[in-house]
């Protein structure tokens, strides 16, 4: 995987896409991205619509910055997006274990590096992932939330591609990513990213699911 990755927009602490994004430098994020049309288009703008008339209700202020009111509505959109993704069978390209362990290393990479890897969970059509930015990489550059997530993207999705056989976009552009703010928080995000499969179906306890990972130090959790 390359280390010296670029991104096609500027880089800045709060922007908002379809959803609010806030990469504050050195935050720790839960991190949630899936494969591309893993959910049907409608169903898609449905959610998007539905959002974004929860947030025309808000303040101007509370809508044009980061605010806990938007974060709210962000944390209700994000619990309906995954239960979609848990239900939906659109796409399920990360139940070929290569291409999962190709995603699961692509996150091993950047640990210690440019991250502090917390945990993360590898489901049939997403991921789930908790992590800490450091401030500035290996060579004193700033870093931002989209410097990982673009790079991670990036080669698993060329790689995984290669394994499948087939071209094109592999994952969805935009992510969800939700900066941590305590540690009881915390506790919660790791919590539920390794109930993940056991809610969908996919195993009867934690520990059976093979792509699943936890800090050491969180070993309390398994």
């Amino acid at each position: 995987m390359s280390r010296n990755n670029k991104l096609h927009y500027k880089k800045k602490e709060f922007y908002r896409r379809n959803l609010p994004h806030y990469q504050n430098s050195g935050g720790l994020f839960f991190v949630t991205y899936n494969v591309k049309s893993a959910l049907k288009i409608s169903e898609i703008k449905l959610l998007n619509n539905w959002f974004d008339k929860r947030i025309e209700l808000l303040p101007f202020e509370k809508k044009i910055k980061y605010s806990d009111e938007l974060d709210e509505e962000y944390r209700r959109y994000f619990g309906k997006y995954d239960k979609m993704l848990h239900t939906g069978k659109r796409n399920c390209w990360l139940k070929n274990t290569e291409c999962a362990k190709i995603v699961a290393d692509s996150l091993h990479f950047w640990d210690n590096i440019r991250i502090e890897l917390y945990a993360y969970c590898v489901m049939p059509n997403h991921v789930h992932t908790v992590f800490k930015v450091f401030e500035k990489d290996e060579n004193g550059k700033k870093l931002y939330l989209q410097d990982i997530t673009e790079s991670v993207k990036k080669f698993s999705a060329r790689e995984c591609n290669k394994i499948l056989g087939r071209k094109g976009q592999f994952w969805q552009n935009e992510s969800y990513d939700r900066l941590v703010r305590s540690q009881d928080e915390l506790f919660r995000i790791i919590s539920y990213i390794l109930d993940n499969p056991v809610k969908a179906g996919l195993c009867k306890n934690r520990k059976d699911w093979e792509f699943s990972y936890i800090k050491e130090t969180y070993n309390e959790f398994i």
